[in-house]
């Protein structure tokens, strides 16, 4: 009869296999061909390929930020899973051709397990490394260019209010713009969306409504979106309010062709965050839903393909 592993035996053994494929430098594909998959998304249980009707396991990991850039997908992945002030967070580099994933290759590794979203911007990958406050730069190949630091500095166990948890970040058409989490902070405040200019020196800063917001994202009118992640919102930059799930948490939101696709999750402390439920819910233009998927693990970052 085969025995049945309890939480804490099944996140060892998680934690475990995340340390050997760090050591080893391999990334733990699983299924390469995305078939009709429209969208990829990050949890921590695994990397994801979603459709209109179901979710394929990719890659067994804790994963977060995720973006593309022309046949490539660059993620970040978190090999120390709950032990996150050990240094095992790592940039890893997949090609995508055909709907096929080929060629994983570990740009980068020893960066802080806590890092959130990346962006392209400006040829330069850009990693929001949250704990320190800053932002890493790295070329398409791996190679740090250098550290910006826009903010005061700060770590995550500051008490004097500068820390602000920055988990997203994009390119707008004139400048950059990061998103301050900002419940962690003391005291808490509302969240707020923070825009730099090239040089990432600051210029404006809007405080939002809600606190602990998460991600940035663009329609097609090039409007901004953020989840306001505890009232189960997606909010405009017009003023527009979404509610999206009555009950659970939004964090993970992009704009596709025809639908938007927003994660949701049960909200619970970080020890147990990787054994929580989770899906993505998909609205249509009207922002409608009209397809709910389940995920094995809460959703962090979303692209689409």
């Amino acid at each position: 009869m085969a025995r049945i592993f309890d939480q804490d035996e099944r996140s060892a053994v998680r934690m475990a296999l995340a340390r050997e494929s760090y050591r080893d430098g391999t990334m733990r594909l699983v299924e390469p061909e995305l078939a009709r998959a429209r969208w990829l998304v990050s949890t921590q249980n695994g990397l994801f390929a979603v459709s209109d009707n179901r979710a394929l396991l990719v890659a067994h990991g804790w994963f977060f930020g995720l973006c593309r850039h022309g046949n490539r997908v660059f993620m970040f992945e978190n090999c120390a899973r709950r032990d996150r002030f050990r240094p095992m967070g790592r940039l890893i580099a997949v090609d995508l051709v055909d709907g096929i994933l080929s060629n994983p290759v570990v740009l980068a590794q020893g960066l802080d397990a806590s890092c959130h979203q990346i962006a392209m911007i400006d040829d330069l990958l850009c990693v929001l490394d949250t704990a320190n406050q800053c932002v890493l730069r790295f070329t398409d190949r791996g190679q740090l260019v250098d550290v910006q630091r826009p903010f005061r500095p700060a770590l995550a166990d500051d008490t004097n209010g500068n820390y602000m948890h920055i988990n997203a970040i994009t390119a707008l058409p004139d400048g950059i713009a990061i998103l301050a989490h900002n419940e962690k902070r003391a005291p808490p405040r509302c969240s707020e969306l923070i825009v730099l200019d090239w040089r990432w020196n600051e210029t404006g800063r809007e405080k939002l409504t809600d606190k602990g917001c998460h991600d940035i994202a663009h329609d097609a009118d090039g409007l901004l979106w953020h989840c306001a992640s505890m009232t189960g919102e997606i909010i405009c930059s017009d003023g527009r309010r979404v509610q999206v799930t009555p009950d659970r948490m939004t964090r993970g939101l992009a704009f596709g062709d025809d639908c938007i696709l927003v994660g949701a999750s049960v909200f619970g402390p970080r020890s147990i965050r990787d054994v929580l439920p989770g899906s993505v819910i998909m609205l249509d233009r009207s922002f409608r839903p009209v397809a709910e998927v389940q995920l094995d693990g809460p959703p962090a970052d979303i692209i689409a393909l």
